[in-house]
């Protein structure tokens, strides 16, 4: 009754949210939401093909106008240890940096799928970061708030070149990549100090509680997840990011999908349930309209704004 009761607030929370923002809906071509709407919430081989299917020719005709990219700068000295910088090539003054990490179920993806989400926030007068991170199995918890580390230590160096302030960072993940954003933001013992982050994006963040993901044996049931977090339940609890909201509090913006798979849901609604509880007020929230797990970061930079313009009011405000 409790689990259905705080279900029910955060719902009613989003239609008050969706039915006060009728000024920004989504322009996604009908043919596309529709398509979108028919896959539901199930996650699988063929929802990730036919959303990128989808998508690709919207992706191909984007707009680059005004932009350069550095390409596979070294942020340290594994092979994946390499971001791309997106710039806007008019810079009067020192602009926001935001560092993007890419999802892939902690074992798999690559940048260069992000180069959408690089160029939208540098046409919009901010420095777009996209970088790679270590994979499990070989890479294991903390790597991910390793990296952000060096992606943060690689801005603080080299922030004067490319024209950002090294004091206005916002770190966005995506699933896996929102994953190791939570390791950085909610672990105070994996933080740089002075290290200028303003703000956390998460986009569909796949691990706040562990233990509410776990196999009757107690081990979590995603293997990538269990390939990074590993296989003994008895560490599951110090590695949720539930059980360390607790100290430093770093604005956060949470968006999920309408269409993003339960198990998302119901981690985003314990994230939600924790800050308000921490806070004694909701964090800014966006459920993304007509959207699933991947078209939720396609869309953007497309003539579909329903999230974009969002994130740039949360960069602007802090």
């Amino acid at each position: 009754m409790q689990y259905f009761l705080k279900f029910f607030t955060i719902s009613a929370l989003g239609f008050f949210i969706i039915t006060g923002a009728k000024a920004q809906m989504s322009a996604n071509p009908p043919e596309i939401s529709d398509k979108i709407r028919s896959m539901g919430t199930k996650f699988n081989r063929d929802v990730i093909v036919n959303t990128r299917k989808l998508y690709g020719p919207l992706m191909k005709t984007m707009p680059k106008d005004g932009i350069d990219v550095d390409k596979d700068q070294s942020y340290g000295t594994h092979a994946r240890h390499k971001l791309d910088v997106f710039k806007p090539q008019k810079l009067s003054s020192p602009v926001p940096i935001v560092v993007y990490l890419h999802g892939g179920g902690f074992n798999r993806g690559d940048k260069k799928g992000s180069f959408n989400i690089g160029t939208f926030f540098a046409r919009n007068g901010i420095i777009g970061i996209t970088a790679n991170y270590r994979l499990a199995p070989k890479a294991n918890w903390p790597a991910g708030p390793e990296d952000i580390s060096g992606v943060i230590k690689w801005i603080k160096s080299n922030a004067t070149k490319i024209g950002g302030n090294p004091n206005k960072i916002f770190l966005m993940g995506h699933s896996a990549g929102a994953g190791h954003v939570a390791g950085y933001a909610f672990f105070e013992e994996n933080q740089l100090k002075d290290d200028g982050v303003s703000g956390v994006i998460f986009s569909s963040l796949p691990t706040f509680n562990l233990a509410t993901k776990v196999s009757p044996e107690g081990v979590l049931y995603h293997p990538g997840e269990k390939a990074y977090f590993g296989t003994n339940p008895k560490k599951y609890e110090r590695m949720s990011p539930s059980n360390h909201v607790a100290g430093r509090k770093i604005p956060l913006y949470i968006a999920y999908a309408e269409f993003d798979m339960p198990m998302v849901q119901n981690q985003n609604l314990q994230l939600i349930n924790a800050i308000y509880k921490r806070d004694k007020k909701l964090p800014t929230i966006k459920q993304v309209q007509g959207h699933n797990h991947i078209s939720i970061m396609m869309h953007i930079n497309t003539k579909d704004e329903l999230l974009g313009l969002d994130l740039l009011e949360f960069i602007k405000t802090n």
